[in-house]
């Protein structure tokens, strides 16, 4: 017997038709082969998911429903916002602060920088002699709030702020854009503070096309505005202090809570205690200067917000708003030194 056998394989044999067989494309989803008509539909498919997801990002975005993680990359994290700062310009010489020949506290600009540049002109505004404090809300509703942070950027050393509820929004806003932890106050009230204000914690800014157009710059202008501001002497005998809304006659500066100080126009309860941002309660300013200069209502101060009551002047109260974004004035509280005394005088300009 041999020791090798040879291999004997069978090969399957086809018909004719079998043979033309491979040459013939399926229709099967399975076939490796697409037609040209099936790659065509698929090209189609993948235009209209591509449209569909282009338009949904969109929508999104304008909605302002755009995740923050995939938002505008160069987002500028928050610093905390002082509850009371120190004007760094004295109408007096002083040995750290810088001289000047006139302090102006200017009312609620609004984002109107048309009207701001006429007052800054009518002022005859030097920025190398004079400094300007804004007193809050000199952003939203009008058409130029960015031309308005702008010039702040670029007078950095001649012009300051206060922060007003509207800048405060507007911080709060950005960092939920951006994903940035919300903006806290030096000094923050207690809980149970906080809880009287629960209203005024929780607003926030109805303008999402300016807060996507904020840049750095404009959010390290806005962040560095304090809740409060003291100003040095001023006309009467006292030490003068710039606010958005008001201070409770009650409370010295630095147990003011921030939240009451942004928002409020008056005081509430029996004894007019309670801060509001209500125009109902008796005005605070009414109230401060029934204190007549005593402590801790020792301040002159300066303020806006309250466009309802107007240019509101008492001895020791400055209402500053006269309604610009309503159509009625942009006013200015120009102070400076007549000999050895200091005096103020009122520039307005119509909006």
């Amino acid at each position: 017997m041999n020791e090798s056998t040879s291999l004997k394989m069978e090969y399957s044999k086809y018909t004719d038709e079998e043979k033309e067989l491979p040459n013939k494309v399926s229709d099967d989803a399975d076939c490796p082969y697409p037609t040209e008509q099936s790659h065509g539909r698929r090209l189609w498919l993948m235009a209209v998911l591509l449209f569909v997801s282009l338009a949904t990002i969109s929508l999104l975005y304008s909605m302002d429903w755009f995740p923050a993680y995939l938002s505008a990359p160069h987002a500028t994290a928050l610093s905390k916002i002082q509850n009371v700062s120190e004007l760094k310009v004295s109408l007096h010489p002083h040995k750290h602060h810088r001289h000047v020949s006139r302090l102006i506290m200017v009312g609620d600009v609004h984002g109107h920088f048309k009207e701001f540049r006429k007052l800054t002109k009518k002022l005859k505004f030097n920025p190398k002699k004079d400094h300007i404090v804004l007193l809050g809300d000199f952003t939203t509703k009008g058409p130029d709030s960015i031309r308005m942070i702008d010039y702040m950027v670029e007078h950095a050393d001649s012009v300051d702020c206060v922060l007003g509820n509207h800048e405060y929004y507007l911080l709060k806003e950005y960092a939920k854009f951006h994903g940035l932890a919300q903006p806290e106050f030096a000094y923050q009230p207690s809980p149970q503070e906080v809880a009287a204000t629960e209203e005024l914690v929780h607003q926030t800014n109805e303008d999402p096309k300016l807060i996507k157009s904020l840049k750095g710059r404009h959010v390290q202008v806005i962040n560095r505005c304090s809740i409060m501001m003291r100003v040095g002497a001023v006309p009467g005998g006292l030490d003068g202090v710039a606010v958005h809304g008001g201070i409770s006659p009650y409370l010295p500066l630095k147990k003011q809570n921030p939240y009451d100080v942004l928002e409020m126009r008056s005081l509430e309860g029996k004894r007019h205690t309670k801060p509001t941002p209500d125009k109902g309660g008796k005005s605070w300013s009414k109230v401060y200067n029934s204190m007549k200069g005593e402590a801790p209502a020792d301040h002159v101060v300066y303020y806006g917000h309250d466009a309802s009551r107007g240019l509101n002047l008492k001895k020791f109260t400055k209402g500053m708003d006269s309604g610009c974004d309503k159509g009625g004035s942009l006013s200015a509280m120009v102070i400076s030194k007549k000999g050895k005394k200091l005096v103020e005088e009122v520039v307005l300009v119509s909006c």
